[in-house]
């Protein structure tokens, strides 16, 4: 009896030590590592530190990319001295077992710029500078181009012009992840003489009205005074080139709604961020400011191509209420006898139904002459003038159309009240946009459109009552323009 409890204690002991021995040596488990790819930079250090449970009798083990770099310890201090990636195995055993897990680190390429020297450069050009960048494939890349304190450019490549002479220490801040390089480079710039107005007349397309007169270069009020110029079309533009050079506030009558002009400067005008960049003189009122179109010579041919055009944005962008509105001129006849002249045109829009009409100029040779001699043009459909007076021949001059049509947007309002002035407009260049209503970022520009694009009515107490009546073809709301001139010009 007694030695069946004997063997019964033994029994149970054997098992109780058994038991403690496997609970002592159970396997390990790694846990804490993340799957994600840690990312570095060189000269940055981190600390793996897994998780581990059953630490009893654990030997650990630290491998880089298969090669074993610590042991005995728990933790491990990754230095990234170097890019590229790496696999960092930490494997842990005991008698019970073993486990291993892997943490993914990459070590990103360093970015590195430079800029090769710069050569000098004119005043009021655009160079394009490329800078060499390399460094971790990335897609947050950040380029920002400084002057000074002035931030000039936030693109890799950067379109660098100055309106004024001079030595510049040229910045560039390139940053990407958590990495920021910068280089620096000087750049001269040399004086160049050019003229601060828009003086180059590219073309002349007036839409007519009563009493328009499409031969000024000038002041309107002074047709008699020796500021008209009745010549053929090619003509003309040379004229107005000419004069606007050293006058720079001789205008030009666009006329009604559709009348365009463009203009070329003799230089590219900066486009100084955050400032307005031209000033626009011209006769309209409040409620009737022109379109304004803007256009960078991009591949240096010398004229404004359609795609290198873009509009100013201003308070009536995106407000049309015709976005594709046309109207049409032509020239219908001119009679003549011993005490005056007859001449008259008609107009035509592209409506569903059409609305037209008939503006006949009816006038006295003796309260139309010039100084010089001549009959004004005042009345007279573009183009048309009288080159005989004594044998009152009237000729539709060479290089001007029969008939012409104008197209565009409208925006139809009513102006009762807004008396047209002459007035200063500042125009922005960062205010540019394509014909999505996208902002483009223009260097500069080297062509101005100015078009007349605000179809007036107004309340007539004259002739209807004070009914509202269509005032397009009304001398006194006909658009006038005289200066475009570069604010930041410094010959």
């Amino acid at each position: 009896m007694k030695n069946n409890f004997l063997l019964k204690l033994l029994i149970c002991l054997f098992f109780l030590v058994s038991s403690c021995t496997k609970e002592e040596y159970r396997a390990p488990s790694i846990s804490g590592v993340g799957k994600d790819t840690i990312v570095l930079n060189i000269g940055d250090k981190t600390v793996l530190a897994p998780s581990i449970s059953n630490l009893k009798g654990n030997s650990y083990t630290w491998l880089v990319n298969g090669k074993e770099t610590a042991s005995g310890q728990i933790n491990y201090t990754f230095d990234a001295t170097e890019p590229g990636n790496f696999e960092v195995t930490f494997k842990v055993n005991n008698k019970g077992g073993a486990d291993q897990q892997s943490f993914r680190i990459l070590v990103e390429k360093p970015v590195v710029v430079s800029i090769s020297e710069l050569p000098a450069v004119a005043m009021c050009r655009v160079v394009e500078i490329t800078p060499a960048v390399t460094g971790p494939e990335r897609t947050d890349y950040e380029y920002e181009w400084s002057v000074g304190d002035s931030v000039i450019g936030k693109t890799k490549n950067l379109n660098f012009i100055s309106p004024q002479a001079g030595t510049f220490a040229l910045n560039l801040r390139v940053s990407t992840g958590r990495q920021t390089a910068t280089v620096s480079r000087t750049i001269t710039v040399k004086p160049e003489k050019y003229t601060g107005n828009a003086y180059i007349l590219l073309e002349y397309a007036p839409a007519p009205g009563k009493n328009h007169n499409w031969s000024i270069i000038g002041d309107p009020e002074f047709w008699d005074l020796g500021q008209e110029y009745p010549l053929a079309y090619n003509d003309f533009l040379a004229r107005a080139s000419d004069i606007r050079r050293t006058d720079f506030y001789s205008g030009l009558v666009l006329g009604s709604w559709g009348g365009s002009a463009t203009f070329k400067f003799d230089h590219t005008v900066a486009n100084a961020i955050g400032k307005p960049d031209l000033e626009l003189t011209a006769t309209c009122s409040r409620l009737d400011l022109p379109a304004v179109y803007v256009a960078y010579d991009r591949n240096k041919n010398g004229k404004p191509d359609e795609d290198e055009w873009y509009e100013i944005k201003n308070d009536d962008y995106g407000i049309e209420d015709m976005p594709d509105y046309a109207m049409t001129f032509t020239y219908n006849k001119t009679a003549t006898d011993d005490i005056g002249i007859k001449s008259s045109f008609n107009w035509k829009d592209n409506q569903s139904t059409p609305v037209q009409g008939e503006i006949l100029t009816s006038k006295a040779f003796s309260g139309s002459m010039t100084e010089a001699g001549t009959l004004s043009t005042r009345g007279l459909f573009p183009g048309l003038a009288m080159i005989d007076v004594s044998a009152k021949k009237v000729v539709l001059l060479d290089g001007w159309n029969h008939s012409f049509t104008r197209k565009g947007k409208r925006i139809t309002r009513n102006l009762t009240g807004a008396v047209a002035f002459s007035q200063k407009l500042n125009i922005d260049i960062d205010k540019a946009v394509n014909n999505k209503g996208e902002t483009v970022l223009l260097p500069g520009i080297d062509f101005v459109k100015i078009k007349k694009v605000v179809y007036p009515f107004q309340q007539d107490f004259i002739n209807a009552g004070g009914k509202l009546m269509d005032f397009n073809m009304e001398e006194e709301r006909m658009l006038q323009v005289a200066a475009i001139l570069d604010k930041h010009l410094k010959n």
